[in-house]
């Protein structure tokens, strides 16, 4: 018994504090907080609920308007008999909301207010209305306007609604802005005027670049009496309260479009100077929300989510491709997104970038919430050539509510100023296995040859990095390196002493590689000694080109030496006697020839002569 005492207690009190803080001349509303849906429709699977019929609003009268309800979880300690409670989102006295009450104007003629259950027709064009889930926790509302004419007209639209979140008739409205452009794309109440993370708010989007809404071109808020006329809601907007009791003057007119402020609201938003082809049509639309969904808070995923909320996904992954000519700072580099995406809200978004921090972001595409088989966009970026620290292709993701998230971009080092150096990982001598180099980077090192590419002896020139891009670089910064030939050794081996005798020595040579001996023979010439003692008469280099010879290919030169020296006794006694038995004339080293033609010393009846 004491507890139905308290509970009686409390809801006297709250009636009794309801009445007092009323605005003047307007019925108290009665708690507009349910455990049921009140026979409202649910909109497809979302969390709002929806009614059309004729209520009566404070102002207009008895129109036909569209009323919502939000369903939200319970937080109380009765959640677990009452799980979900349902908000009202505008005002009435004796039910949940006459809703939101619609009017269209044709060519500046007599303003209409919309019946919005069955259609209403005015100077020939005829207008409807119907609502449609947005996403999950949002409604969309959508006005067909139809030109039966056979001329073209121009129509003006608009949306009233006397505000109230739940029992909360004085709830606090404020404008959303994109954080872009500082554009108000909706209006927002909340339903406590706290700092509390579990409030319930209501958000009316009309703004540009919001998903399933046609942009309005005026709006405004304040005391909820202002600008309900038919004419006023298609945009002749006023500052005047209208006061069918003569007991609230001009002073509220001090709440025209106060934010955040404690004073019985309203709002509206319209559609002016639409034109419609003959015979044609043409849609208007705005979202609608009511719940603990803040459109102002950017979209993050729920890690821990309740059976019944929406699953947000968002997955991106960035990559260039297809880059032959990477390094012309001239020519288009493709990059490629891709992911799957689904936005708690039904929102799409929209993916841009920004190359080296230039002033301009540019939009790769919009992300559509659910799409099938995710989304997948390429583009261009160009690089500014004068540009000479790293390259950074910046991404973000923007809500098209005016909330930006930085994304994972790309960044490639400029080469062309760096300090480049290429060093062996052993000694760069061909030995017939592939070379390890590191090509110093500032701050990386990028290790090429490790395909066996780089063996053959050579001088290579390395573009830091061409075509590498996967590697972090970009641009050219030419660097050399070589590999160079082995020498060889060469032994040179004369099968017995070697006086002159006036034949060719024949030299047994061996190349020494690597440990292993090849052996060949070459034939050297002789010469004639001078007269006096023995003496040295030559110096007989042995040359192994092997660059010529594919069994030594990759070794430099080698050679190895002999010398031939002479006995002159020996020498000039046996060259006298063949002399003197022909007549004829000999070099020094025994060549007979016709006759002396070179300067030099010849034998001839063995005599020496010397031509100069």
């Amino acid at each position: 018994m004491k507890k139905f005492t308290v509970l009686l207690f409390a809801l006297i009190a709250g009636t009794f504090a309801m009445q007092l803080s009323a605005a003047p001349g307007k019925a108290p509303a009665r708690s507009s907080i349910y455990n049921g849906d009140q026979g409202f429709t649910r909109l497809g699977s979302t969390s709002i609920y929806y009614d059309i019929s004729q209520r009566t609003a404070a102002g207009p009268g008895a129109q036909y308007g569209i009323s919502i309800l939000g369903r939200v979880r319970n937080n109380s300690i009765w959640s677990f008999l009452v799980p979900y409670r349902y908000y009202s989102s505008t005002y009435e006295s004796n039910g949940p909301g006459a809703g939101f009450i619609a009017a269209f104007q044709v060519n500046g003629g007599t303003a209409k207010y919309l019946d919005a259950k069955n259609g209403s027709n005015q100077d020939g064009v005829r207008m409807t209305a119907r609502i449609e889930p947005q996403g999950d926790v949002a409604a969309r509302v959508v006005y067909t306007l139809q030109n039966t004419n056979d001329e073209a007209v121009t129509v003006n639209a608009g949306v009233w609604g006397d505000i109230m979140i739940g029992d909360n008739d004085q709830a606090p409205l404020s404008r959303m802005k994109n954080t872009i452009n500082g554009e108000t794309y909706g209006i927002k109440m909340k339903h406590e005027n706290t700092e509390d993370e579990n409030t319930v708010f209501l958000c009316a989007l009309f703004g540009d670049h919001v998903t399933g809404v046609t942009a309005a071109d005026t709006c405004w808020f304040g005391f909820f009496s202002s600008n309900w006329h038919a004419n006023e809601i298609c945009g002749e907007y006023s500052k005047t309260i209208y006061d069918t009791n003569q007991s609230w003057g001009q002073s509220y007119q001090q709440y025209y479009e106060v934010e955040n402020g404690n004073y019985d609201s309203g709002l509206g938003f319209c559609w002016t100077g639409r034109e419609i082809p003959a015979g044609e049509s043409i849609e208007l639309s705005y979202v609608i929300s009511v719940g603990e969904v803040d459109f102002m808070e950017p979209f993050d995923p729920d890690p821990d989510p309740e059976p019944e909320d929406p699953q947000p996904v968002f997955t991106y992954d960035i990559e260039a491709f297809n880059c032959e000519g990477w390094n012309d700072y001239t020519a288009p580099h493709p990059v490629k997104v891709k992911g799957e995406y689904v936005h708690a809200y039904g929102q799409n978004g929209y993916l841009e970038y920004q190359v080296d921090d230039e002033n301009t972001w540019h939009v790769i595409g919009e992300l559509i919430s659910g799409a099938e088989g995710g989304y997948e966009f390429d583009f261009n970026v160009t690089y500014n050539p004068n540009r000479t620290t790293d390259h950074v292709v910046a991404v973000r993701y923007d809500d098209g509510l005016g909330n930006i998230i930085p994304l994972e971009g790309l960044s490639w080092i400029d080469v062309r100023s760096t300090n480049v150096t290429v060093t062996c990982q052993d000694e760069p001598v061909y030995n017939g296995q592939p070379h390890l180099f590191n090509v110093n980077i500032d701050r990386e090192t990028i290790v090429i040859g490790q395909g066996g590419e780089y063996v053959v002896p050579n001088t290579y020139y390395y573009d830091a990095i061409e075509g590498a891009f996967e590697e972090g670089t970009i641009g050219k910064n030419t660097v050399s390196f070589t590999i160079d030939k082995a020498q060889p050794i060469v032994n040179v081996v004369i099968p017995d002493d070697c006086p002159y005798t006036g034949n060719p020595y024949a030299a047994t040579v061996t190349v020494v590689q690597g440990g292993e001996a090849t052996t060949t023979y070459v034939y050297m010439g002789t010469g004639l000694p001078i007269e006096g003692e023995p003496v040295e008469i030559g110096i007989y280099s042995v040359i192994v080109n092997v660059a010529e010879t594919p069994y030594y290919y990759g070794l430099n030169q080698g050679y190895g030496e002999l010398v031939i020296y002479s006995d002159d006794s020996t020498v000039i006694t046996e060259l006298d006697e063949a002399a003197k038995d022909n007549g004829a004339w000999y070099t020094i080293d025994g060549r007979r020839v016709a006759a002396p033609t070179q300067p030099g010393i010849y034998i001839h009846n063995g005599k020496k002569y010397m031509l100069k």
